[in-house]
């Protein structure tokens, strides 16, 4: 799992990541709301970290934020105070579960875990563009037109839908694919990248997948046709 965590005490920050990452997992850790925010919008985590006093800023007015621009990443709030109404307002403004300072780095684990094992309760459909992937029949379509996606197309279209504008890195997409059981490696994830964008362009799509040099990939947007506009 790959966590954003952002806390301002340095110290409890970066001991928590060495934990974490003892754990297994990928921490990027900021200890400003304004960095936290920046990374947030342009990296695909599986889980926030995020606590909820730093220094004068509230970490609540970042959360509601994240979720009025759509980002539904799982948000585990760290606090030092564990009062109900505290833990209610949290939880109104979009907070996934809750952790009272001091806490257990075996406790952090588990909670950050079970975060990723909750089910997606989003629809079947998924839409960017205009582009629809319908994961029951596994099928990529353009209006009317449609086309039929292997196991490991799926997984990697289904990757950059749930995360439009945003990179995702190749270790990302290579655990997409390790945990529905697929055999990857970086030359399998190139050809699976490659065979949904060709796709996408058979279909006259207005979506392609814009490869980063050094970062990722990114779905994004076409400019419509006769703008003048470049890639």
């Amino acid at each position: 799992m790959r966590a954003l965590l952002i806390e301002d005490n340095v110290r409890l920050g970066e001991a928590t990541t060495r934990s974490l990452v003892k754990a297994g997992f990928t921490v990027d850790l900021f200890d400003t709301l304004e960095d936290g925010w920046h990374a947030w919008r342009s990296v695909t985590y599986d889980v926030v970290i995020l606590d909820i006093m730093l220094g004068r800023e509230n970490g609540l007015d970042l959360l509601a934020q994240a979720r009025a621009a759509g980002l539904r990443t799982q948000v585990l709030m760290l606090t030092a105070l564990g009062s109900v109404d505290q833990r209610v307002q949290g939880l109104e403004r979009g907070a996934d579960d809750y952790l009272v300072k001091p806490f257990a780095i075996e406790e952090l684990v588990a909670r950050l875990r079970a975060l990723g094992r909750r089910p997606d309760l989003t629809a079947d459909v998924l839409r960017y563009g205009d582009i629809e992937y319908d994961q029951g029949a596994r099928e990529i379509c353009v209006g009317e037109a449609r086309l039929p996606l292997s196991r490991g197309e799926s997984i990697v279209l289904e990757r950059f839908l749930r995360h439009p504008d945003r990179v995702v890195t190749k270790a990302q997409l290579g655990d997409s694919l390790h945990s529905l059981d697929q055999d990857y490696t970086d030359n399998s994830i190139q050809v699976h990248v490659h065979r949904v964008r060709r796709k996408m362009a058979e279909l006259g799509a207005d979506v392609t997948i814009r490869a980063l040099r050094g970062l990722g990939y990114m779905a994004v947007r076409l400019p419509p046709a006769g703008t003048g506009a470049t890639d």
